[in-house]
């Protein structure tokens, strides 16, 4: 019989690390409390580039707070409607008409192509390796 316990793990990159290297932003907690959420909340690199940095051009129109207000909301209202520890979620995204569409982004309404509704991932698990405590984990559908 096999001890899984003394197996140890080959490689680990922690969430310490992904922070430190930035494909992981940590939310301010005050920031993430006052959307209703009690748990620290990571955003992937590619989510924050994207749907939390205001694009050129619409820096008049926006503003980073605002942006990521919508991503943690919206992620709040679905999550109190959720029991399980993964979610998809939309929210409405402006973003410039170019061709940088992604397969998690269609047209919000025909009238205003700046509008695009978006799928983003949550999953709830362990903050990192060596501290089990709860943490979300908000990303795009196709990343991991």
């Amino acid at each position: 019989m096999n001890d899984f316990k003394s197996l140890k793990p080959i490689s680990v990159y922690s969430t310490k690390q992904a922070v430190d290297d930035g494909y992981l932003i940590q939310v301010d907690q005050k920031i993430s409390q006052e959307a209703g959420i009690r748990y620290p909340v990571y955003l992937t690199r590619a989510v924050w580039d994207k749907y939390v940095e205001v694009p050129e051009g619409m820096e008049g129109h926006q503003d980073q707070s605002g942006r990521l207000w919508d991503v943690l909301f919206m992620f709040a209202f679905f999550g109190r409607k959720e029991t399980s520890s993964h979610l998809l979620f939309k929210l409405r995204v402006h973003l410039p008409n170019t061709d940088n569409w992604e397969h998690n982004e269609k047209v919000a309404e025909r009238s205003n192509r700046l509008l695009r509704e978006v799928t983003l991932k949550a999953l709830v698990t362990a903050q990192d390796f060596d501290d089990p405590s709860p943490a979300i984990f908000i990303m795009k559908p196709f990343e991991d």
